[in-house]
């Protein structure tokens, strides 16, 4: 007994420095751990170079113009660019051009490398958005484990409290002859078994703390205290009615699920590399054109123009229009065009296979959600009868009329019925806001996590 208080005294003087702090709610943890997520980083970085990609592909449009310029120092043997002859003295000569070309036709790969980079891009934003789904998503689920064991550590607590008073009045009564040495040795085997639960139960909520600061990738070693009125909520007050069935949800769930948005976008990109494919066997056609000007002068000479005379008489200029037809090229084109049908059939594949996949979550969550909702309604009436059951039957252990065995099982049969309501009741919770984010709706709700939230103390 004197142990138990120590631990309780040291417990209290240990949550005395969380009750200034503010709880942190679902939606807060969720936010946290999306923005400090490294996964989300590098995906938010990806869709950056999707961003890019795309410019460069509608820059393809643009003319390439380049500029050169050259200077060259010769000794012996060159050709005098004025008489075009060969001669044997030491010559400078300095060249300057400027060339532009631009595609006009290209098989219609232009265009399509466009498309693609388009479709690329918002493949990166529907991957981001899948990061940061994902990551809101085991954040729920790891604080929803958090509330589980908190609560278990309460009805363990609780469960102990009980067993410690059955104790003292069973002593107490055996000391006045009412009851023997086996109800008493009974009782203590019993608060033993609740001791070691209890200390059982701290320890799971411990690492269900730790599972949830990794996933957050919040500092292990500061506090993070929890919201858990979640967790005294009746369940009819966290129902929300809704008519939406089944398949209702998967047909909005089509079009802003984030994961089947990706295998849609990779089939996008894959039917876009198909017609790049064909249009490596069409002839590609572009124009060019250039200036260019010299200068030149024999060393140790003289008589020649000034730099701006000559840079005025030999200025010259071009334009032309080239074409390249593509005639064999070792059935690169032909297997690459090949190549590229199988792997959009490919990804055709992957889409319809991923949209079977979004379908059975969407029913599994639905069902999961009306499923426990009837649970948790049927385990709050058990709670309520098997809570006047355990009082009723400690009563008449307390007048002789019920041995010790009989109350063990009631208190037992109450706590694994209280143990059940809670499960239930947060699993609806998580099923429910599934369910929603199937429908469309952010899975982080902004409007809950800015309103004001209450201390609460994660010791009692």
């Amino acid at each position: 007994m004197n142990i138990r208080k120590s631990m309780g005294m040291l417990l209290c003087l240990c949550s005395l420095s969380a009750t200034a702090q503010e709880a942190w709610d679902i939606d807060r943890c969720m936010a946290y751990a999306v923005e400090h997520n490294r996964t989300v980083k590098q995906r938010k970085l990806e869709a950056d170079n999707y961003r890019l990609d795309k410019i460069e592909a509608i820059g393809q449009f643009l003319p390439g113009v380049s500029g050169s310029v050259s200077a060259q120092y010769s000794y012996g043997r060159s050709v005098d660019p004025g008489t075009n002859t060969y001669i044997s003295q030491s010559t400078f000569n300095n060249g300057y051009a400027m060339e532009g070309s631009m595609p006009i036709f290209q098989g219609g790969s232009l265009i399509n490398q466009v498309r693609r980079a388009r479709a690329n891009e918002l493949l990166g934003k529907a991957a981001l958005q899948e990061a940061k789904d994902n990551t809101a998503l085991e954040t729920f689920q790891a604080y929803i484990d958090a509330l589980y064991y908190y609560g278990t550590t309460r009805l363990a607590e609780q469960k102990l409290v009980e067993s410690d008073s059955l104790v003292y009045k069973t002593r107490r009564q055996e000391a006045l002859g009412l009851k023997g040495m086996a109800d008493v040795a009974q009782m203590e085997a019993q608060q033993a078994t609740d001791a070691y639960n209890l200390t059982h139960q701290r320890n799971l909520y411990e690492t269900a703390m730790l599972t949830l600061k990794q996933t957050m990738n919040y500092p292990v070693a500061d506090t993070l205290v929890l919201d858990t009125r979640l967790i005294d909520t009746p369940v009819i007050e966290q129902v929300r009615l809704s008519a939406d069935n089944a398949d209702d949800v998967f047909r909005i769930a089509l079009n802003c699920n984030p994961t089947l948005r990706q295998s849609e976008m990779n089939k996008q990109v894959a039917r876009m590399n198909r017609k790049i494919s064909w249009g490596s066997l069409f002839p590609t056609i572009s124009i060019f054109g250039g200036i260019s000007s010299s200068y030149y002068k024999e060393l140790h000479q003289s008589g020649y123009d000034n730099f701006a005379d000559q840079m005025k008489n030999n200025f010259g200029s071009y334009f032309g229009i080239s074409m390249s037809i593509p005639i064999f090229n070792r059935m690169s084109g032909s297997i690459g065009v090949k190549q590229a049908k199988n792997n959009y059939l490919i990804a055709t594949q992957q889409y319809e296979a991923q949209k079977e996949a979004l379908q059975k979550l969407v029913l599994q969550a639905v069902q999961d959600r009306e499923g426990f909702l009837k649970e948790s309604l049927q385990m709050e009436k058990k709670v309520t009868s098997d809570s006047i059951a355990y009082r009723v039957t400690r009563r008449k252990f307390e007048e002789g009329l019920m041995t010790s065995l009989d109350v063990q099982n009631n208190a037992s049969t109450l706590l694994e019925s209280q143990t059940g309501l809670l499960q239930s009741k947060l699993t609806y919770v998580m099923k429910c806001r599934l369910v929603d984010y199937y429908k469309g709706e952010e899975i982080i709700r902004n409007e809950e996590r800015n309103a004001t939230k209450e201390t609460q103390i994660i010791a009692d």
